[in-house]
């Protein structure tokens, strides 16, 4: 796969993602139209997704029991969006259903907003993931 072939400038927003951040992943980018993103899997009564619009960015984050799990970022583009990896809030490694559901959301957030793409940057490991969702590949991120 080559380099990817976009009609948006996503890095300015990862850059906002990552508070600055301007090394990018290596890995692939991923993109998806955001009402297309495949719906999460239920979860049980003791868990609540919340969002938060922020000064640069909005935060989907996952909960059980009032405690915070996964966390996710999405940023807004002039009809485009850009989602930063979902990551545990305590360490150790997010669930793979609790993953769907931050992506699900925040692919929601970018649908709301306008947002006719949203492309998401992730390592290698993380793309089969990310097409189970319903993304596509758009191409290799190299260093």
């Amino acid at each position: 796969m080559s380099a990817p072939d976009t009609t948006h400038d996503w890095r300015p927003l990862w850059a906002r993602l990552n508070e600055g951040e301007e090394t990018f992943p290596v890995g692939v980018l991923m993109t998806a139209p955001p009402g297309e993103v495949n719906s999460a899997p239920p979860l049980e009564s003791e868990y609540g997704v919340f969002e938060a619009p922020l000064e640069d960015y909005d935060v989907v984050e996952l909960t059980r029991f009032d405690r915070p799990l996964a966390r996710g970022r999405v940023v807004f583009g002039d009809g485009f969006a850009v989602v930063g990896p979902v990551r545990p809030v305590d360490g150790g490694a997010v669930a793979l259903d609790h993953e769907a559901v931050v992506l699900a959301r925040l692919a929601e957030e970018a649908f709301v907003e306008g947002a006719d793409v949203v492309y998401a940057p992730v390592d290698a490991g993380a793309a089969d993931r990310y097409e189970a969702l319903g993304w596509t590949r758009a191409g290799e991120l190299a260093p």
